[in-house]
């Protein structure tokens, strides 16, 4: 059973690694990545120029800021809404509640952004600006979509909204296996429901939390969770200067400009600097909590 998966990442993740090449060469793509030049400075030609590019300390740090925003603020939201569920008595509402709260999660982004730019149009009849105007927020129409200082907190809340959800049930399959002997043997030592939180459900959710914070500290040069997605729908010309991200970049400068060698630069430069946080978050996870991916 486990064949036809290994045969899968093998045929599409390990045999298109010899493309790695392109980064250090010219790519012609009539003479091939072994046919294709090298690029000067001992191949380090794209990786150069990148780093001299006009913007790439902007898109740098979009990228970054957009990535530890996610990380603080997205990081507990799931473990509190599981803990949350997990103490609604009436199992129903408890199932509604849950449902309702992970059906975001399989709208795509596409749809969502076509829904924000709605709601969020510049026009007095749209809804949000039909809910500030009877709130007497504002006394002409407002953009959010369009002022870049709106973009982060935009990106962070609708990320939040989409998958927290989804985000909790693994918490809540972990919650679910605590031996319930543990929390009847609190209540018998008179401890309520926030001793029985902190002394039982957080010390089993701590290793799993752990994990999947040392998981996204390995995409913060991605910009975390579903941030390409975000700024590719998102992104317009008005707001570039803070939603484009280095994924975004990577794919207008190699597929529309057709730079496909100084777009692999980019890529692999990315994907070496998040394998160093990703090792780097699992040490100090190990040092502090004695817990770690491995």
């Amino acid at each position: 059973m486990i064949l036809p998966c290994l045969l899968l990442v093998i045929v599409f993740h390990y045999l298109p690694l010899y493309g790695i090449l392109i980064a250090f060469k010219h790519f012609n793509v009539f003479k091939g990545v072994l046919g294709s030049p090298w690029a000067r400075d001992g191949g380090f030609e794209h990786f150069i120029d990148f780093f001299q590019s006009p913007n790439v300390a902007i898109v740098l740090r979009n990228t970054v800021a957009i990535a530890l925003l996610k990380l603080v603020f997205l990081s507990f939201p799931p473990v509190l809404f599981a803990i949350f569920l997990n103490e609604i008595g009436s199992r129903p509402f408890k199932l509604v509640t849950q449902t309702i709260s992970y059906l975001p999660h399989f709208i795509s982004w596409v749809v969502l952004g076509g829904i924000m730019t709605t709601v969020f149009l510049r026009t007095p009849d749209a809804p949000f600006n039909r809910v500030l105007f009877a709130l007497g927020a504002i006394d002409q129409p407002t953009d959010i979509l369009n002022e870049p200082r709106h973009v982060w907190p935009v990106f962070v809340l609708s990320h939040l909204w989409k998958e927290v959800g989804w985000s909790a049930i693994i918490y809540l399959a972990v919650i679910a296996s605590i031996d319930a002997e543990l929390y009847e043997a609190a209540e018998v030592d008179g401890g309520g429901r926030l001793v029985k939180t902190l002394n039982i459900t957080w010390p089993a959710l701590k290793g799993t939390f752990m994990i999947l914070f040392i998981l996204a500290c390995g995409q913060i040069m991605a910009g975390l969770g579903a941030s390409f997605d975000q700024s590719y729908v998102l992104g317009t010309a008005s707001n570039r200067s803070m939603s484009q991200i280095l994924d975004v970049y990577i794919v207008r400068i190699g597929l529309d400009q057709g730079r496909h060698s100084f777009a692999t630069a980019v890529g692999l430069m990315k994907n070496v600097v998040n394998l160093i946080l990703l090792l780097s978050a699992n040490s100090l996870s190990w040092r502090l909590t004695g817990k770690g991916l491995f």
